[in-house]
Formats: C-alpha cells, structure tokens, sequence
C-alpha cells in the first residue's frame, strides 16, 4: 500500500509547542484503484466548486479536481496529488463535469503524445465525456498536471494539481513537502476577479492574494533542528517567485527533470512560471522561533515596482525533533552531445502591442501566431541546439518544451553555473538562451510561454518529430 506524501509533520506533544491559528492543510492523495504494486490506477474528475481563497472571505467559486474514486469528494483547488514510483504505468481515467470541454497537460513528463494533453495530440474533452490518459512514468521528479485549452482562464480559476515521482536520491529529511505556489486575482468578495486589464494580458494575470497549496496566510510547524524537504511548483499564470526564508539557505539539488549533478546553497530561488525545484532546508531556530517563506522583488520587466517582500507562509517552530542523517552525492548527468556540425534553430519571441493600449496585444514566434503557425519538422533520434532570442523590450518569457527535457548550454554566451534538465526555462529579457535537445518520440509536440495569457495570445508554436520513412 503505498504511503501519502507527508505534507505536514505532526506536532510534538508539548505544551509549549507553538498553537498555529491556521494550519496549512494536507492535499489529499488520489486514490489507487488497481492492487498490481507497477500500476496506479486513479479516476480524476474535473468539475466546478467553491474554496477559501481569501482569509475572512466567503468561498469563491472554483474549477478544480476531486477524486472521483471516493463518493462524496470535493472539488479542490490544487486537485489531489497523484503519486507513483519510476516505472509504474500510471493510468488516469479522466472525466469532465466542468459546463466546457477541456484537456489535462502532464507538464513535464516524458509520454507517448496521445497522452499530452495538449490540443494537437486530442480533442478537447466535452462536458460530460471522459478519457483515459495511459503512460509509463520514466523519470524520478516533482511535476503537475493543468489544462491545455484556455489555459489562462482555466488554471486561474483553479484546475492544477501536483504529481510525484518517487525513485531519484533519498534525501534524509523530518518532512517532505509540496508547495504549489500561485497568485489568483480577487474581488473584494473574496471571489475571483473576471476583469482583463492590458497590464493582466502584457505579464499574465498579476493576483493580489497568494496561495500555498490553494490557502491564503497559513501557517506551518516545523521541528527545531531538522531538515525538511520542500517541492516547489510555480503554477501562477505570470508572477515569479523569488523565494527566501531570511537567516536560512535553500541547498538546491532538484530541477524539472529531477536530481541535479552539482547541488548548490542559495539564499533566494526565483521560480518562474511552470518551473519545478527542489530543496533542502535546515531549521536550526529554537522552538517558539517564527520565520517566514517569502517572495522578494525580482526585476522580470515592464517597470513593475519593487513592493518588498511578500511572506507566503508562517513557519512556527516546534519542539525540537530528530537531526537528519547526511545529504547524498548527486547522480552524474550525461551532457546531451553537441558539436560544431550539430544544428541550430533559431526561435525568435516577439510581442505586439495593442496601440490603443488595451488588452489587444498579441505575442508570436518566428513572427508566426499560434494556431495560424507552421510546426517545426525534425528528425526522430536526431539531436539539435534551440536558439531562443528574446527580443521582447523589457519582458522575461518562460520557455516551455513538451515531452522532453533539455540542457541549457548557455545564455548570452555564457555557460550556466549548474547542469541538469529542464523542460521549462526562463529567457530573460533582450537575451539569447541555447538548449541542447535530444528527440526521442516521435509524434506532435508544443512548446510556448508559460505565461499563460502570452501562449493563449499567439507565443506558441508545434514540433513535429518524423520517424524514419
């Protein structure tokens, strides 16, 4: 029987031991329908509901997920986690009950294209239908799962959810943690807010209320002398997290696709849309100690203001709990093989603003608007270079490839401080990113701004990977 992710520790019997007034709550696991220990089998229903969004607020209308394999359940915003091991084949029957068709995008796993989820490998799934999303998990991570049609509507109202792989390097840890990190814009009704401004669509909805795990100034205990494991998820539609826990460093050894060869301390992680990392943190602060998980300024353009920081989370420490054994060594990363023979495609991002200043403004690649583009043909096994030349004046994009991972060879020339794979990638303003890529399955791919309203908008395109004829 497989374990539940812990996503709370469970607070030492003392008195003195600090009361949270608002608990961060666990997220419920999906249930597994199938007794074969290599399959996970799950039924995932997507339908409408209501949530807390804001504290002291009534529940907002949501579009979430629940598990349909539990009479009664609720509609949540995250949806259930879904958790398997690395080789399982994961088997997802889905259906809708939203009044809309939509699709569920698999962001950042490896899978036969029939499983993506995104609108050019199945047709949107019409209320009231179901499908079955069927792959075999092949690598070890923290990913997450979201619409792919209208997703800047969709994932704003609330239709994302975590999916843990286990099987990459343990980590000695009192916890471990996911933190799916998000911004939602509000009324002051606590409802979400349906106006559009040219400010939401040039950065992607920019929300006035943060969310950990779909709660809003939650607090979280953590045991005196441990050390946690944290997952992070940026599933906002634009705003970027740059994180710190101030006095404390985040030992970085997780990105997209899972364990990094050359783990690193920070004092701060920016997070930008879609991206996954994890890390370690070490919690030396003596029991009744308050601390806070913050997210500071971060310059991503268009002369945002710097607000300070931000705090997501209060962290209370507890009673003082067990010392963690040693961290690992990190699995070695082979380098995706490039030469001076190997080819390069150049990706041009450009944005188009509405002149009258309104929310007209369109965003395109290689000057061509998604779903008026040509799509990519490659070679199956070939490997190429991407070349993604960000031209847009002052504004960051999030880069996004599906089905595969990459390596970052360099931006503007210089090679990063640290290697492992990527399947999403921020490429900062007025520069050049190189990616190394490898095409392994053959089929249709997409790749876009993980800005929501920019791929929604024209910043997406599709690949083609041929197999031999």
């Amino acid at each position: 029987m497989r374990a539940a992710l812990a996503v709370l520790v469970v607070a030492a019997c003392d008195p003195a031991a600090p009361q949270l007034t608002r608990p961060l709550e666990k997220r419920p696991t999906l249930s597994d329908l199938n007794g074969d220990p290599k399959i996970v089998e799950v039924n995932l229903v997507a339908a409408e509901g209501s949530q807390e969004l804001m504290a002291g607020k009534p529940a907002a209308a949501i579009w979430g997920y629940r598990d349909g394999s539990v009479p009664g359940s609720v509609v949540t915003t995250p949806g259930p986690t879904i958790e398997a091991n690395v080789g399982d084949q994961l088997i997802i029957h889905f259906k809708n009950e939203l009044p809309f068709p939509t699709t569920v995008h698999w962001h950042g796993l490896r899978l036969p294209p029939a499983a993506d989820g995104s609108t050019v490998t199945q047709n949107p799934i019409n209320t009231g239908d179901s499908y079955d999303y069927v792959y075999t998990l092949r690598d070890p991570g923290t990913f997450w799962y979201h619409p792919h049609v209208k997703g800047d509507e969709q994932v704003e109202h609330g239709l994302y959810g975590a999916l843990i792989v286990h099987g990459g390097p343990e980590i000695p840890a009192s916890a471990d943690r996911v933190f799916i990190i998000d911004d939602v814009k509000l009324a002051a009704s606590g409802q979400l807010s349906t106006d559009l401004d040219a400010l939401d669509v040039m950065l992607g909805r920019q929300g006035n209320v943060f969310l950990v795990n779909g709660q809003n100034e939650m607090q979280l205990e953590v045991a005196s002398g441990t050390r946690e494991r944290w997952r992070f998820i940026n599933s906002a539609n634009g705003r970027y997290f740059n994180l710190r826990v101030q006095g404390h460093h985040f030992f970085v050894f997780g990105w997209d696709g899972g364990a990094i060869t050359s783990a690193y301390m920070a004092e701060t992680l920016l997070i930008a849309p879609g991206e996954r990392y994890e890390v370690a943190i070490d919690f030396d602060d003596a029991p009744g100690a308050e601390l806070a998980l913050e997210t500071i300024y971060y310059d991503r353009g268009h002369d945002i203001p710097d607000q300070g920081p931000q705090k997501l989370l209060t962290l209370e420490v507890g009673a003082k709990g067990k010392a963690s054994a040693a961290l690992p060594a990190m699995p070695a990363l082979d380098p995706v093989p490039t030469d001076a023979s190997t080819k390069t495609r150049s990706f041009k991002l450009e944005e188009h603003e509405d002149p009258m200043g309104g929310i007209q403004t369109t965003f395109t690649i290689n000057g061509e608007m998604w779903p008026f583009n040509q799509p990519v043909m490659v070679d199956l096994g070939a490997t190429e270079i991407w070349s993604i030349d960000n031209t847009t004046n002052n504004m960051d994009h999030p880069f996004h490839l599906h089905g595969m991972f990459f390596q970052v060879l360099d931006v503007n020339g210089q090679p990063p401080a640290h290697a492992g794979w990527k399947d999403t990638v921020n490429v900062p303003q007025l520069s050049t990113l190189r990616f190394a890529v490898k095409y392994e399955t053959a089929g249709m791919w997409m790749f876009h701004c993980h800005i929501l309203e920019h791929a929604e908008r024209g910043m997406m395109g599709d690949l083609m990977v041929m197999p031999p004829p």
